[in-house]
């Protein structure tokens, strides 16, 4: 396997495809163009803040860029096996990149970003956390990523990164190629469903060959609250004829369910031999230009946007801290008997500023006591789902012999576990977001549109096999045979002893009838009290195991709630220290006017007009871009947790 090297990857019609009533299109600014203008404005802010010798803001633009630089928005492809997602991605890159055949099923995610050449590389699940990796060629990566190259992952491969020079990741997609979900209630089900709350824009594939099962609609309905944009892809309908009915069937489910997700039909077959023959009507009717178009209007997405935003508010901080000692200079200069009321003002903001940097502080308190209250309340949401998961295990057991069900019992457990944890790490970045914007709040409660850049990272809890941990193994059928005949023995014993007494045979039928009685109601107790030790075996077993993950999980939420309260104090105190910096510089300033004679102070009122004027285009383009961003969504469930 080869990459290829074409670029044509475009495509403009709406063939093909299709709406739920209630989706709507939404437009808005080109995300690379925003991008650059965004890179080129931070550049402009940092120059000038370097200009006017301000280390310390000089750091916060560098700081700003370096996140704009590294933002990624990840497309994750999720779908049932074999309904054509590696496909699909071959299809919208024009590249075979991910194994593709009727034999072949991904067992790992394939992670494909822009490079200016084809490459591959492995990375490995590894204990310490360090993801070892290795370059292969690109024609390994089949070998790598498919069940049958790599079955069961036993290569223990975490993913396959690869990059490819394709104009459609070039703005900074990140397309990535999941496993197949297997009813969705897999282990890479779960891994999918983690997921969710790291992807900008879901490709949920499904054939159309039927409507929408229901675990498909029970994954739709937890993706639409985790992720930001939900697309529903239609795959095959170069195969069946009657796609559109399976479509409008998909409406009338979703529609019912409350989920404005969009359906967008395609085939792959027609996009591929439209790309050989070079063929626009065939392209068209393939259907991938609309979706090749939805893709490219990621910028309207609200992580985006408040990406944008973030990183104009961290601009317009800056700009305004080095415009305020000049604003105050020339307010003193063009009225030299305001320099009480101007003097008065800058001592109470002073104060203000001194204050937001103690431990008094209300954002101080308010963050301390925030990271307080949701260590707790996380803490009490990670035992209410370990609770919940060890009584339904142990309904299980107790309704089942452990020896028969264990491995797909290990296997749920596994899966039920995941889910939850994902759920966990969900539930955690929706409230330290929203801790993050009530500490802003008290930060600045005279201010407006403070956005703190909250990264969180909830590293994952190591996968362990249960099946180590008990040995549930039946007694043969020779000692099962060992006890019944301990049992018959005995009662042959007993009652020939008692035969003898009353002048019978030691061995007459009756003796032995009873006998055998006596031994089959002992074997029947003693594999009961078998089953009641191997069931018991087993609880320990997993309350233990399920003991083990819930401990590294919460210490793993507790170090990501330390981290963000670090964080947020840092950036905080930093801002509360620039705002100290700013108002020390204009009492010097205002100090030095007041000793300055009259020509002197013409002078500096003319330098200061100057240092105005080269901030004010700064303003302007800040402004205008700003106005230029669609406003955020209101909640609709969409968005959750980010």
């Amino acid at each position: 396997m080869t990459a290829t090297t074409s670029s044509n990857d475009t495509g403009t019609s709406t063939a093909a495809s299709t709406r739920t009533p209630s989706t709507t299109s939404t437009s808005g600014p080109n995300r690379q163009r925003l991008h650059d203008d965004l890179l080129a404005l931070a550049e402009l802010t940092r120059a000038t803040a370097e200009h006017f010798g301000r280390p310390d803001l000089v750091e916060r633009v560098e700081r700003a860029s370096a996140r704009l630089a590294d933002r990624e928005l990840t497309v994750l492809v999720a779908g049932e096996f074999k309904q054509g997602k590696s496909t699909l991605v071959n299809a919208l890159l024009n590249a075979p990149v991910c194994p593709v055949a009727d034999e072949v099923s991904t067992v790992v995610p394939t992670i494909i970003r822009y490079g200016d050449e084809a490459t591959a590389k492995v990375v490995y699940h590894s204990a310490d956390g360090s993801a070892p990796s290795e370059s292969i060629p690109f024609d390994q990566i089949a070998t790598r990523a498919s069940e049958q190259g790599n079955p069961g992952n036993r290569a223990g491969i975490r993913s396959v990164e690869v990059t490819v020079p394709r104009k459609l990741l070039q703005a900074g997609l990140a397309v990535v190629d999941t496993p197949g979900v297997g009813g969705l209630d897999s282990t890479h089900g779960a891994a999918t469903s983690s997921a969710l709350g790291m992807a900008e824009v879901l490709l949920f594939v499904s054939d159309a060959s039927q409507p929408l099962s229901r675990s498909e609609m029970s994954f739709l309905a937890t993706a639409r609250s985790r992720c930001p944009q939900v697309v529903l892809v239609q795959t095959k309908t170069d195969i069946y004829p009657r796609w559109r009915e399976v479509v409008a069937a998909n409406q009338r489910y979703l529609a019912e369910a409350s989920l404005p997700i969009e359906i967008l039909a395609v085939s792959s077959v027609l996009r591929q031999r439209a790309t050989r023959d070079n063929d626009t009507a065939l392209n068209e009717e393939s259907g991938y230009p609309q979706l090749l178009v939805r893709l490219r209007d990621t910028a309207t997405g609200e992580s985006s946007r408040r990406a944008a935003r973030v990183a104009l508010g961290d601009l317009d901080f800056v700009v305004e801290q080095l415009r305020a000692p000049f604003a105050s200079e020339k307010e003193l200069l063009e009225d030299p008997d305001s320099s009480a009321t101007v003097l008065a003002r800058l001592d109470d903001a002073k104060t203000r500023a001194e204050h937001l940097r103690s431990r008094s502080a209300k954002w101080q308190q308010t963050l301390n006591d925030g990271v307080q209250d949701l260590m707790a309340d996380l803490d009490h949401d990670l035992r209410v789902r370990i609770r919940a998961v060890i009584a339904e295990g142990e309904h299980v057991l107790d309704e089942h012999d452990p020896s028969k069900v264990w491995e797909g019992f290990e296997q749920w457990l596994h899966q039920r576990l995941a889910f939850d944890l994902a759920a966990h790490h969900q539930y955690l970045a929706a409230r330290a977001n929203e801790l993050a914007g009530t500490v802003a709040d008290h930060f600045a409660e005279d201010e407006h549109g403070i956005d703190v850049p909250l990264q969180l990272s909830v590293p994952t809890v190591e996968a362990r096999v249960l099946r180590d941990e008990v040995d549930l193994k039946r007694p043969s059928l020779a000692g099962n045979a060992l006890a019944a005949v301990r049992g018959s023995y005995g009662g042959l014993l007993m009652f020939g002893m008692f035969g003898q007494m009353i002048g019978l045979a030691a061995m007459n039928p009756l003796t032995v009838v009873i006998g055998l009685g006596l031994g089959r109601k002992t074997l029947r107790e003693e594999k009961k009290r078998q089953l009641l030790q191997r069931q018991q075996q087993a609880k320990i077993a997993v309350r233990k195991y399920v003991d083990d993950i819930n401990l590294e999980a919460g210490k793993l939420s507790r170090d990501t709630m330390r981290t963000v309260q670090r964080g947020l104090r840092d950036e905080f105190s930093a801002r509360a220290e620039q705002m100290q910096t700013t108002i020390r510089e204009s009492i010097r300033s205002a100090e030095t006017i007041a000793k300055q004679a009259t020509v002197e102070q013409q002078q500096r009122l003319t330098e200061v007009k100057s240092s105005l004027d080269r901030l004010a285009p700064v303003q302007r383009k800040l402004g205008a871009l700003a106005t230029s961003l669609p406003p955020l969504p209101t909640s609709d469930g969409g968005g959750g947790g980010r």
